[in-house]
This record gives structure tokens, sequence and C-alpha cells, in this order.
């Protein structure tokens, strides 16, 4: 049962740092949530209106608190469990759809911020000239079946291109790149994968039944299954397989985050009505079920279950996005690349080597490679060997091709900790 908890004038509710097991609604008085800018190293100040929900995007996505909630004045909340919340009011359509609007402006405002960060100026071009422009990225960075697969986007999506003689070209350079190139195995992840999340495996099961195998498509390893700067036409969910979520940035594909089986993808366009803000392209070969928008309101929005499962996923993409910005912020190279080894960690993608799956073992997997971590990184794939390279001559990293191993987790934990500490020393 949901319980009414009073708060004394100064007292907190819930600090930084935390364990975001509750949800909270303000019912009378005055509370105000705190935080850091993680780009200025700023305080932030919000001051929350009575009726209003707060700890909601970290319980939902199951991490730590981001900001410390204090009464202002004496007050009295609400206070409800993660259950009592989608009880109450994962079937309430109006709730649900003020939640999906929340939590789709907070992603674009934290999309937003990363391209400020990086100082990205949106090119004033067409829809397919901006197209051509993430194929060349991706044939830039030797990603040939994806290059290709997009500049065939361009044709399907738009009857006669301005650029077409540019497009046809580059289509044509691709296609014999690809010949050349080895043919190799696209299975990405191999037997031992991350665990799914308890919501997405139970909305998996749902959406394993036959009513929805006519809804059914598979991916190819490389495939571009959403273009940035499209129409939107149509959302996904994922049976098996990895998406990784890019975006165009300065000449290349930045990598937002990747998403894996359970979740939706494509969905904020439909809720914001906007055209494609990221690429999806799939890692290894992905099934998927692809609804048109019109079946959005009856897969979604009227079903408690699926819209829980979205708001989840939105609560994760924020915090994975604004986990990202924080990463970019490192400015020592050495401890921002051992940071995304962290995040990984921290998002359960890394692999606990141990046979016996002791929770004391240090030893890590990570399925990235050199080129993944120069995207997380926004640094060339010769500054990311670079690091990569500083940490293998001291036995803490082995790198392969398509995964890396950290011998102790700890060593890259020191390493960011090292950098942080500094940088507190140098404000005093």
């Amino acid at each position: 049962m949901p319980k009414v908890v009073p708060y004394s004038k100064g007292s907190v509710i819930f600090f930084e740092g935390d364990k975001a097991d509750k949800i909270f609604i303000l019912q009378a008085g005055s509370v105000t949530l705190t935080s850091t800018d993680i780009i200025t190293h700023e305080g932030i100040k919000e001051t929350l209106s009575v009726g209003q929900f707060f700890g909601l995007k970290t319980a939902l996505s199951h991490r730590p608190r981001i900001e410390t909630a204090t009464a202002t004045s004496d007050c009295q909340v609400v206070m409800l469990t993660l259950q009592e919340f989608e009880k109450n009011f994962s079937t309430n359509k109006a709730i649900i759809s003020k939640m999906f609007g929340v939590f789709t402006k907070s992603l674009v405002e934290w999309q937003e911020k990363t391209e400020h960060f990086l100082k990205h100026e949106k090119p004033d071009m067409s829809r397919e000239e901006q197209m051509e422009l993430v194929a060349k990225s991706l044939f830039d960075d030797e990603r040939y079946f994806s290059a290709q697969n997009q500049c065939e986007k361009i044709f399907r999506d738009i009857k006669e291109p301005c650029n077409k003689t540019s497009v046809e070209a580059l289509l044509a350079q691709a296609k014999e790149k690809l010949s050349q190139q080895e043919v190799v195995e696209t299975s990405f992840w191999g037997l031992d994968k991350p665990p799914v999340a308890d919501f997405s495996a139970a909305l998996l099961k749902q959406f394993s039944l036959p009513i929805f195998e006519r809804f059914k498509k598979t991916f190819a390893d490389g495939e571009v299954i959403i273009s940035e700067f499209t129409k939107v036409k149509s959302f996904y969910f994922i049976l098996d397989g990895e998406i990784s979520v890019e975006k165009y940035i300065n000449g290349k594909m930045k990598l937002y985050g990747m998403i894996g089986p359970g979740e939706f993808f494509g969905e904020l366009e439909l809720i914001e009505e906007m055209s494609r803000s990221a690429s999806c392209i799939a890692r290894g070969n992905v099934t998927c079920l692809k609804f048109g928008r019109e079946n959005f309101k009856s897969v979604v929005a009227e079903n408690g279950f699926a819209a829980m499962s979205v708001l989840k996923t939105l609560s994760n993409k924020i915090y994975s996005q604004r986990r990202a910005l924080k990463l970019l912020c490192i400015k020592d190279l050495s401890a921002r690349v051992a940071d995304i080894f962290i995040m990984y960690d921290e998002d359960g993608l890394a692999i606990n080597t141990d046979v016996e799956g002791r929770a004391e073992n240090l030893e890590r997997k990570y399925y990235l490679t050199v080129s993944d971590v120069a995207d997380w990184a926004v640094i060339s794939v010769n500054e990311a060997r670079d690091e990569l390279n500083k940490f293998a001559s001291k036995n803490k990293v082995a790198i392969y091709d398509k995964y890396m191993i950290v011998s102790n987790i700890m060593d890259m934990k020191r390493t960011v900790d090292s950098y942080y500490a500094n940088l507190e020393a140098e404000k005093k």
C-alpha cells in the first residue's frame, strides 16, 4: 500500500547516489531537488509542484539517484514501491501519456546537451543530403555494408533525390569495397550474453505469442534498420540480437548506446512527432517485431505492461545519455577510456569471466572493439588504440578482435577516481 510520509523542513528525503527503490509524489508543502551540472559543475536547483512525481526515472531504471531531494518546508509525500506504481498507474492513460511526453523531452534535452558540448552544428541541407552524410561516414569507417544499405535507403525513401548522382557513386564504391572484404561471422556476442532485465524478459514472453508472428523481421549484421533524418513510419521491438544507436556528429557516427532483447526502439519520434533523431544499426543478426505507427496505441499506449516497459526503456536511455556525456567531460584520455569500461560494468554489459560466477572476481570481458572505444570517447581510432595499448603494456587490458578483457576492474576505477581527485584538488 502506498503510504503518506511527513517530512519536516530541512529533512533529506534521499541523497544523490542512494539506491533508487522508491517513487514519490509531493502531496503538500515544498521539496527541492539539487544536483551538479556535469559540464559546468555548477549547482542546479528545481522546486517541485504539489502533485509532481519525483525519483521516478532512477527508480524505473534501477539506477542510483542523480540528485538530492530536500524538504524546504514541512511537507507530506506519497511514497510508493515500483510495484505499487505499476499497479496504480500503468493503466492510467492520462498519466502514462504525460510521462511519455516528460521522458522524451528529457531525453531530447540530453541529446542536445551532448551535441552542444561536442560543438555540433546541424547541416542546413535537404533530407537526402543529410542521409548521404551518414552513408559517407559509415563508408569512411570501413562499414561498407552499412554504407551500401544507407544509400539504398535513400533511394527507397526518396523517389528522386537531388543528390542522385553522388549517392549512386558512393553506392558503387561501397559495393566494390564489400566485394573485396573478407566475409566474417555475424554473431557478435557468442555464448556469454548479458542477462535480460526481468521486465524485458516478461515482455519478450508476451510478444513471442503466435499473434505477433506476422510482424517479425530479420536484419543482417550492419544493416541500417532506422536511418537518421528519415520520416517516422514504424517502431520496433527486439526479440533477439543487439542494436547500436548512433548519431551523425561532426563528420562521424557517434555511438549513443546499445539496446537488446525486450526493448523498443523508434518509439521516441512517434511520441514527439519528429523525424528520426538517430540511426539504429544491427550488431550481429537481429530479429525484431516491426509495427506501423498506427499500431502504437494498441501495442503500447493502451497496453499497461508495454507502456511501463517503454517508460523503463526511456528512463534507461536518459540515464545512459547523461552517463555518456559525463564520460565525455573527462579531459584526460586515459581516464576517459577507463570510464568506458566502468560504464559498461555499471550497465551489466561486462561479463564476469570466472566460470563459477564468483562475485569477488574482478576480471571482466567486454564485447568492445577499438572502434567502439573511439566512438564512445569521441577520439580517433589511432588515439583509442594508443590509450588501450598503454593499459595493455601494464597487463591491465588484453585486446582481441571483437572483445577485450580487463584483468581487474578496480584498476579502471582507480584511474577515474584519481582523475576526479586531481580535479577537486585544482579547485581548492
